[in-house]
């Protein structure tokens, strides 16, 4: 189907959906899928990550965790999708999220700085409200963390805490990308699937990390 407006055309999908928002979706959802897999596999292969998990790290386990979810962040940046006036649609808060859940503040708070920073340099008319945004992601994370007194999120507060923290990312957004009708348009075409990806990745994640607990204490 094929919708015209303002001279232009639209390809739209059999329900109505433009044909460039499904493909949007779904690159976003290949991504979140790429980053579950190689998660998975530090989780499982790495030790200094899983002496994090199970509370025995010593320091350079945990500057080892930092750097791998660091580069995870920036990862989650460059697998984004490019919309609207340069806005990428990423699951860039993901890595501090999952650091700050598993290991506290100063951990998750080091992540994002990590990915706030490197999307800074990257520049653009988003590039303030995004960088805050995937550092916020991390410290609000820690404090959880710190709330939850060192135990990990279950799988539905993790997406609702996910929610919560891409909900702040487009407030952000309104606040401080001017005009505010581009700022409008940048959060609803964005932050909706960021919403989506990033609560679907945090989930997964905890059941990672969850099962590799459980697989620990059936050993033992």
């Amino acid at each position: 189907m094929i919708l015209y407006r303002y001279g232009g055309m639209i390809k739209l999908s059999a329900a109505g959906i433009p044909q460039s928002m499904i493909g949007e979706y779904l690159g976003l959802f290949a991504s979140t899928e790429i980053f579950i897999f190689v998660f998975m596999e530090i989780v499982t292969k790495i030790d200094a990550f899983q002496r994090v998990i199970f509370k025995n790290a010593r320091l350079n386990d945990y500057i080892v965790f930092t750097l791998l979810l660091g580069l995870f962040s920036i990862f989650g940046t460059y697998i984004g999708t490019a919309g609207s006036y340069g806005a990428i649609s990423n699951i860039r808060d993901l890595a501090p999220m999952v650091a700050g859940l598993v290991a506290g503040p100063y951990v998750g708070l080091a992540v994002g700085l990590i990915g706030g920073i490197h999307r800074l340099l990257l520049g653009g008319l988003t590039s303030v409200p995004c960088s805050i945004a995937t550092v916020l992601a991390g410290l609000f994370a820690g404090l959880v963390y710190r709330l939850k007194k060192e135990e990990l999120l279950g799988i539905v507060p993790a997406m609702l805490f996910a929610f919560a923290i891409e909900v702040i990312h487009g407030g952000l957004a309104l606040l401080l990308v001017h005009p505010y009708s581009v700022a409008l348009e940048v959060v609803f075409t964005s932050i909706p699937k960021m919403i989506i990806a990033n609560s679907l990745g945090i989930a997964i994640c905890v059941i990672i990390i969850h099962g590799t607990h459980a697989s620990s204490r059936s050993v033992a």
